[in-house]
């Protein structure tokens, strides 16, 4: 089977090299499958330089979360909850990522995929919009005519969070960067979007609320942006930290939160399986399906890069240059 492989430690553009491998076997707990689609993550940028969460040791195949459709499972797999041809997503067993023909998958993590289903959307719908729900739902439990603030709003998991705050009866502002950002998340309903580039954020959000701030944050930015989103928290707001795609941490000092009473809360949904968060995943993955089918959420794969494109297309998302969400698939 084909596979990009990273052999040494660095940058995707230098290290990824395709090779043809032996099929993966899968271990206790896996499955093997053939690849219809993984996601395209900025993860995987980190993953390939060795400075991501998850260490698998080289070599390894990249590509964090994939689709297919079953080949095998590995002992202690149930053979009827996936059986051999059906479709499944999930979490890839590193180091046999989705960029490559076939891949293993957590089975703790493996969710049904309906063959009504485009592999590319369904892979956006397991990883993104879990992301995005668990953090709207679960986390911040949020609640219709609530005001909910997206950073990042025309990224993957941030066009997430803008279609399921609708979905959900919100009050969306959307922030972006630059007009055609801005515009996408306009073209995504989102109630209000700010263009932190031409206007002062903080004060547009301060205008928009009446001084009164947001009761729901969903942060993916960090940085400055992140820094000053505390400031504009409603009372007992939620402010759910998701990451730090500016590259900056934000500090929240503790006697600010006290005088506010709000709450910051951070999600690592892709550790949820591991913590006993099975049940939480079924039930946004149930969610998700039912707004699928009913027209609620679409999620906007902005391109399928095939094999050989992988390369330069995690390039275009690294610059930031990609609004919606990029999938591969091989």
């Amino acid at each position: 089977m084909r596979a990009w492989r990273i052999n040494d430690l660095g940058h995707p553009a230098e290290k990824l090299e395709r090779e043809d491998l032996a099929s993966p076997q899968p271990e206790a707990g896996q499955i093997h499958v053939a690849v219809e689609a993984t996601t395209i993550n900025f993860a995987d940028i980190l993953l390939c330089q060795g400075i991501y969460q998850d260490r698998p040791g080289i070599p390894f195949t990249p590509g964090l979360e994939t689709s297919g459709r079953v080949l095998a499972h590995g002992e202690g797999v149930d053979p009827d909850s996936f059986p051999v041809g059906s479709r499944v997503m999930g979490m890839a067993a590193l180091p046999h990522g989705g960029y490559a023909e076939e891949s293993l998958i957590r089975a703790n993590t493996a969710l049904a995929m309906p063959d009504s289903v485009d592999a590319g959307v369904g892979t956006v719908l397991y990883s993104t919009y879990q992301t995005a729900h668990v953090a709207i739902h679960h986390r911040a439990q949020i609640q219709p005519g609530e005001w909910l603030l997206v950073h990042g709003a025309s990224g993957g998991v941030g066009s997430a969070a803008v279609q399921l705050g609708l979905a959900a009866g919100a009050i969306v502002v959307a922030t972006a960067g630059g007009e055609a950002k801005a515009q996408f998340c306009a073209d995504l309903g989102a109630h209000h979007v700010i263009d932190y580039t031409a206007v002062d954020f903080s004060e547009s959000l301060k205008e928009l609320t009446g001084g009164r701030g947001v009761d729901v944050a969903f942060d993916a930015v960090g940085g400055d942006l992140g820094e000053a989103t505390r400031r504009l928290m409603a009372w007992e707001g939620r402010l759910v930290v998701i990451g730090f795609a500016s590259g900056g941490v934000p500090n929240y000092p503790a006697n600010h939160l006290l005088v506010k009473n709000y709450t910051i809360m951070g999600l690592h949904w892709g550790a949820m399986a591991d913590h006993g968060g099975r049940p939480v995943i079924e039930a946004a993955h149930e969610h998700l399906m039912q707004l699928y089918a009913d027209g609620a959420i679409a999620p906007p794969v902005a391109d399928a890069a095939r094999f050989d494109d992988l390369v330069d297309a995690m390039g275009r998302l690294e610059r930031r240059s990609v609004t919606g969400r990029l999938v591969f698939v091989p």
